[in-house]
């Protein structure tokens, strides 16, 4: 079990956000829910934390009867202490930093510089890179999109949800050209 400290999604249960929210206040442990002006989560049920995979374990052992929350996971192959064989194992999938600030610093935007576009779809994943060279979003990178007719940027937090900016302009708009690393 990993003490790297990584962002991390939860998909919490209705019921159990403000419990789970004042727990994560008490313990410490830094967090991030993204909600509208009113109060309202932008994504339901969706809160990332801050911590390393032994904080996510005792936060699931201090949870509630039934959980409270389940963690987003990817499978990593593991070795077995006995041998030389491998196995699938499903681990709390880590939220690259760079990733997790960008989407912090756009849903923390005006709440009309942007819409949520909800759980992270496949197809936001194609399209050219790009910077915002000038503007509210200036430094920002993501994938430009067509959605509603309009030019935006798509920032996503893989597998985990997407979130569109207000149209931009194209000439604020620059290419990122691809890190190549020689072999």
């Amino acid at each position: 079990m990993s003490t790297d400290i990584h962002w991390y999604a939860l998909k919490v249960f209705y019921r159990n956000v403000l419990k789970l929210r004042a727990d994560l206040t008490r313990v410490g442990i830094e967090y991030y829910y993204p909600v509208q002006p009113d109060g309202k989560p932008y994504v339901q049920s969706l809160l990332f934390v801050h911590c390393s995979e032994a904080g996510l374990e005792a936060l699931r052992k201090q949870a509630p009867a039934g959980g409270g929350f389940v963690v987003y996971t990817h499978t990593e192959k593991r070795k077995r202490l006995s041998s030389e064989e491998t196995y699938d194992c499903l681990v709390p999938a880590p939220i690259d930093e760079q990733e997790m600030a960008v989407f912090i610093l756009v849903t923390s935007a005006s709440p009309n510089t942007y819409e949520i576009l909800g759980p992270d779809d496949p197809k936001y994943h194609t399209g050219q890179l790009v910077r915002v060279k000038a503007g509210p979003f200036e430094g920002l990178e993501g994938r430009v999109r067509r959605i509603k007719k309009d030019r935006r940027l798509v920032v996503t937090i893989s597998g985990v949800v997407a979130v569109a900016t207000i149209h931009i302009d194209p000439r604020l708009l620059e290419p990122v050209e691809a890190h190549t690393t020689a072999a």
